[in-house]
């Protein structure tokens, strides 16, 4: 068994970074030090499915609305035969929604449908959003030699006995018509107008499946390495849901690439960007409670080799901990209340005190430079020299809570802050959510806990 002490200065040395990233309605706040998670918000109102476009048509140069709205009958047709092809896994049918004339492109896509022949889907269809997405340039209509439509097309999936809500995944394709049908050509078209598709996991290499009692993990590696990842969420599952409660489903995804550089693309970032980061959260920021977000905790192998037995399962148990709180985890949520509510569970059964686990900033404090107030959200960013610090005072903050009010009152706070609002009312701004729930929950203001906060910071420094 790992020494705590031991760990807990591993991990901070290990994982030191924090990400923030904005990628429009897929990736929000990437969070990190040895974890990190990244909340969508995807707030985007239900669409028609595939082959029906939500709005008035854009006439096309070459017929008119009438032959525009026949086109996107038609490719619709084509995406509900290739959504049919992939649940019942018609090897032959999905071929056959393939331009015939790009052997290349066509055994690029077979083996994606190859890839993924174990992963237990529920649910796999796709939307038109938005027909002619982008334009393709005059070489690349005379490479194909026929009429062609490009769209935004959402594919939407679900994975069996995890997602309730699916995930939505953005693509620009384009399709040709050849002899009077259509046939899907290209999905990376649409890069050079800045509208890449997203890589999914299936796309970097075939998919090992291994079900564990809370867990799903899809990876790319053997069964009997991808089956470690399964047991340490399944210890962390119950770990998380004894702080939570049972409000959640009890079970998560996770996502284990072959290397480093390709957890790096799937998150459609600079490999670099994630050398120390173990373990990335994904999913829907705030998402209704019957409507549960389809998070996804995608693993950096490299990093997470580097870690001991009681080190991963930390790690596991804070992203985790995101994936249970998703729903209550609101734009308005301070960082460090959700961050250190992570941490806590997180650290909860490894018995870590500030000389083990906020070592940063004990020093901080015990050389005077002592804090006048908890980490605002910007401390958090990537650029902070403080970064670690922040994680550290986010801890403590709901440690305090915890022994001071007890942990029930913790997670009360973090569902009062976060609970949803009723339909118009405006969102709170940070400041006013969290007073309000430490009045209403806590009996305090802001001010008088971060005074206690402050006197605990230097007692616990010692």
């Amino acid at each position: 068994m790992d020494d705590p002490n031991r760990a807990a200065r591993r991990i901070r040395s290990l994982l030191p970074v924090l990400v923030v990233l904005c990628a429009l309605a897929q990736l929000g706040a990437v969070l990190g030090v040895t974890r990190l998670v990244s909340d969508t918000v995807t707030d985007a109102p239900s669409r028609p499915r595939a082959g029906v476009f939500a709005g008035p048509g854009r006439p096309s140069a070459d017929g008119g609305e009438q032959h525009a709205n026949a086109r996107r009958i038609a490719v619709g047709a084509l995406l509900e035969r290739r959504s049919a092809a992939f649940l019942s896994r018609d090897r032959d049918a999905f071929g056959a929604t393939l331009d015939p004339q790009d052997a290349a492109f066509r055994q690029s896509q077979i083996g994606v449908f190859d890839n993924i022949a174990e992963v237990p889907f529920a649910g796999w269809e796709y939307e038109i959003v938005t027909p002619d997405a982008f334009d393709l340039s005059a070489a690349r209509k005379s490479a194909l030699g026929a009429p062609t439509f490009t769209a935004q097309v959402d594919l939407l999936y679900r994975i069996t006995g995890h997602d309730v809500a699916p995930v939505r995944v953005p693509q620009y394709l384009t399709f040709v018509l050849r002899s009077g049908s259509w046939y899907l050509a290209a999905d990376t078209d649409g890069a050079a107008a800045g509208m890449g598709t997203p890589t999914q996991v299936w796309d970097l290499g075939p998919i090992t499946v291994v079900q564990g009692t809370h867990s799903t993990v899809l990876g790319i590696g053997t069964r009997a390495a991808l089956r470690e990842f399964a047991d340490t969420a399944d210890k962390a599952v119950p770990q998380v849901s004894a702080v939570w409660g049972e409000s959640w489903p009890g079970r998560a995804v996770v996502v284990v690439p072959g290397t480093q550089a390709q957890m790096a693309r799937l998150l459609g970032a600079e490999p670099s960007k994630y050398l120390k980061i173990a373990a990335v959260t994904t999913g829907e920021r705030g998402a209704a409670s019957d409507a549960a977000a389809a998070d996804r905790v995608i693993v950096n192998p490299d990093a997470f080799r580097e870690l001991g037995d009681l080190e991963r399962r930390v790690v596991m148990a804070h992203e985790i901990t995101h994936v249970a709180s998703r729903a209550f985890t609101r734009a308005w949520t301070p960082t460090w209340l959700s961050e250190g509510f992570a941490d806590y569970i997180g650290y909860l059964e490894s018995a870590q005190t500030m000389r083990t686990a906020a070592p940063e900033l004990r020093r901080d404090v015990k050389a005077g430079k002592v804090p006048t107030q908890l980490p605002a959200d910007p401390s958090f960013e990537t650029t902070q020299d403080d970064l670690p610090q922040a994680y550290e005072m986010g801890w403590l903050a709901c440690k305090l809570i915890a022994e001071r009010w007890g942990q029930a009152k913790l997670v009360e706070l973090y569902r009062t802050v976060g609970a949803e609002r009723p339909p118009g009312v405006n969102a709170p701004d940070a400041a006013s959510a969290l007073a309000s729930a430490m009045v209403s929950v806590l009996g305090t203001n802001p001010d008088a806990f971060t005074r206690t906060w402050l006197d605990y910071l230097r007692t616990q420094a010692g």
